[in-house]
């Protein structure tokens, strides 16, 4: 207790709470295995990304940045653009790099509003505390957004507000059992009802370039456990990492039972690559793929949708989908990886 609560307060709950009548009517609001007596699910519409994803399909997906400033035409050209070559649906970033952005949640709703492309909107925990979790979900489903992709957020020292604080009350398997056994059932953090279940789909990330792979997939297992719908890989340069991790979640827990999405993010040039390898934790190119890279020339974008395509065409079969990246802001090359593969995989997994 707080704010005046006394011995004889406290004394006087604890003779009610052994009431037997009142113990027995007692039950817990939200358990962690997600089953309840008191609340079932609400009315629940499948996101088009989840009917995608269960029908067994093959999902493209395209991360988009929200612009610096107000100026969305660009953004949203680009979105037509991805939309009228396949693309099934747009990621949007939250503050990458801890960089000031438009708000996630407003992008998220011009796309699906102006464009009609369903979105998924990245949701960061790292700067949020319990009280802006909560009620940012509340505004991005309000705004028509279902599908999120929980993931700890870039750290603000490394963007522009270093001296911004960076701290969070939750990590993203708490984040994701918050939704999935919280909010999807009516209920927040506390089990008071917030009026009306959310329908979430709910994605979550996964480094098969990770040093620690063991590691990598136990922190998987938790997200899985705690009800995770999907997952989105970091960058890919090397198929036989994405299998290695697989195989190494497989002997540890069984088979994923949730699909897989391999993100892939073609090199646009030599110094492109060159950054990406020595300065960004947690992505490795391999020296075959660099030396392309630099022999290519003026030609390295291109060499670069070729390599993306290579990648995904080792892991179909074992992926179920694309999560493309285009570098700065280059959305043609999204487009033409996209209608490549529209080419190169069976028709009745892109259909």
């Amino acid at each position: 207790g707080c704010c005046g609560t006394t011995p004889e307060h406290i004394a006087a709950m604890a003779s009610a709470l052994q009431d037997p009548q009142l113990r027995a009517a007692a039950s817990p609001l939200i358990q962690l295995n997600g089953e309840t007596d008191e609340h079932q699910l609400g009315p629940q519409t499948p996101t088009e990304l989840s009917s995608r994803l269960a029908s067994g399909k093959f999902v493209i997906s395209v991360e988009v940045n929200p612009p610096r400033g107000l100026s969305v035409h660009k953004l949203l050209a680009g979105a037509h653009m991805l939309a009228e070559a396949g693309a099934d649906v747009i990621n949007v970033a939250d503050s990458p790099m801890a960089r000031l952005r438009m708000s996630p949640w407003a992008v998220c709703q011009l796309i699906q509003s102006q464009v009609g492309l369903e979105t998924a909107l990245h949701f960061p925990t790292r700067g949020r505390n319990l009280l802006r979790v909560q009620g940012d979900l509340l505004a991005a489903h309000a705004t028509g957004v279902r599908n999120v992709f929980v993931v700890m957020g870039d750290p603000t020292s490394i963007g522009d507000y270093p001296e911004a604080t960076d701290n969070y009350d939750v990590v993203p398997s708490g984040l994701i059992r918050l939704i999935k056994h919280g909010f999807n059932l009516g209920l927040d953090h506390h089990g008071t009802e917030i009026g009306e279940a959310t329908s979430f789909f709910v994605g979550c990330a996964l480094n098969p370039s990770a040093k620690d792979i063991e590691r990598e997939v136990r922190v998987l297992n938790r997200k899985v456990e705690a009800g995770a719908d999907f997952v989105l890989t970091q960058p890919v340069f090397d198929p036989r990492r994405v299998k290695r991790t697989l195989k190494a979640y497989e002997a540890g827990f069984g088979p994923l039972p949730i699909p897989v999405l391999v993100g892939v993010l073609p090199l646009s040039g030599s110094r492109h690559a060159s950054f990406l390898h020595n300065e960004v934790p947690g992505i490795s190119i391999p020296n075959e793929i660099r030396k392309r890279i630099n022999a290519a020339g003026e030609q390295a974008p291109q060499t670069g949708i070729m390599i993306a395509v290579e990648i995904l065409q080792q892991l179909i079969g074992i992926s179920q989908g694309a999560y493309l990246m285009p570098p700065f802001g280059r959305y043609d090359m999204a487009a033409e990886i996209i209608e490549t593969l529209a080419e190169q995989v069976p028709a009745a997994r892109m259909a």
